[in-house]
């Protein structure tokens, strides 16, 4: 059942892909930073994600963020093919992250399974900001290479740096 929805996500993750590409997206740096999106492929990224966010802003930000999982979802932020429908769309465990305004997403993971890139794709926000990997091309305004060298959280803490450097000379 699991690989009927992957297909189905897949099918409306390249309609939408083509809706997208056809419009001109307006790239704005938020001027000031009150809620920020993650989105991550595991909860360890979750975690060090969401601490390089307060490391930066402390407790001054709201973090509406997601994690995948194949496991059975026991926390509110962990999500999985449950979470869409037969038709490939997102439910309505979605609606908070697809209706808030955010300022900013931050993907912390170079390969995005397709429904988090669908979640991406669909959500409008100001800036998104992640890692480089052909997949995420698509999906991200600023993407950095991934130092294999460096954990994740200097990795994660190095696009922050970057999107706060581009934020002051604008």
């Amino acid at each position: 059942m699991k690989w009927i929805k992957d297909q189905l996500v897949n099918s409306q993750l390249r309609k939408l892909l083509k809706k997208v590409s056809k419009k001109s997206q307006e790239v704005k740096i938020p001027s000031n930073i009150q809620t920020i999106g993650v989105l991550a492929s595991s909860l360890e990224e979750y975690e060090e994600a969401k601490a390089s966010i307060r490391t930066q802003w402390g407790l001054k930000v709201r973090i509406i963020a997601y994690f995948y999982t194949t496991e059975k979802v026991e926390v509110n932020e962990g999500i999985n093919h449950t979470h869409f429908t037969w038709s490939g769309l997102p439910s309505a465990y979605f609606n908070e992250f697809l209706d808030e305004p955010l300022d900013f997403i931050l993907v912390s993971a170079s390969k995005l399974n397709p429904y988090m890139r669908y979640l991406l794709l669909r959500k409008q926000a100001s800036f998104k900001v992640g890692f480089f990997s052909e997949t995420n091309k698509p999906y991200l305004d600023l993407m950095l290479a991934f130092d294999p060298n460096k954990r994740l959280s200097e990795n994660l803490n190095l696009v922050i740096q970057y999107l706060l450097k581009i934020k002051q000379a604008c």
